[in-house]
């Protein structure tokens, strides 16, 4: 009788400790989706840049806003007819104090506002081109003189679910 009962704990023993290293795993598998390959290769002309309060300027949008949560992320790599700007558009939460601190550009955007990362490197040089890791829900390339230009860009990168 004693050998059944030893024997019937033990293997109960067993499966709930199976369980248990399994249990992570799962979780874990669940909460970590993998991100979608997002792989761009266009040569295309600019248009007149549809942000409020920037109508005057040109711009070609090479990775489209999201607003499903999701980022783009990756490397990019370009070279334009005329100098251009890199813009990266991220959700801005208005509902911070800027009071005290101020506001990172931004501009109106759907039913809120975004937040714009503008990196100016590439406008300086005789031949505006470059490569350039980045991260955010749109990118652009933007040209503020408002004068129009062909781009041909290559963006290796991915689209991924935020974590937080």
């Amino acid at each position: 009788m004693n050998k059944i009962v030893i024997t019937l704990t033990s293997i109960a023993l067993l499966s709930v400790i199976a369980m248990i290293t399994q249990i992570p795993g799962q979780l874990a598998s669940a909460q970590t989706e993998q991100p979608t390959p997002f792989v761009v290769q266009n040569t295309t002309k600019s248009m007149q840049d549809p942000l409020p309060g920037h109508e005057m300027h040109q711009i070609v949008i090479a990775a489209p806003p999201r607003d499903d949560g999701k980022i783009y992320s990756g490397i990019a790599s370009f070279t334009a007819s005329q100098p251009v700007e890199v813009v990266m558009l991220h959700p801005y939460n208005v509902g911070t104090n800027t009071t005290e601190t101020g506001e990172p550009l931004n501009a109106p955007f759907g039913e809120g506002k975004v937040a714009i990362s503008l990196m100016k490197q590439f406008t300086d040089a005789p031949v505006s081109a470059g490569s350039f890791v980045f991260a955010g829900n749109a990118l652009a390339f933007h040209n503020i003189e408002g004068k129009p230009f062909v781009i041909t860009y290559t963006i290796d990168g991915d689209i991924s679910s935020l974590t937080q």
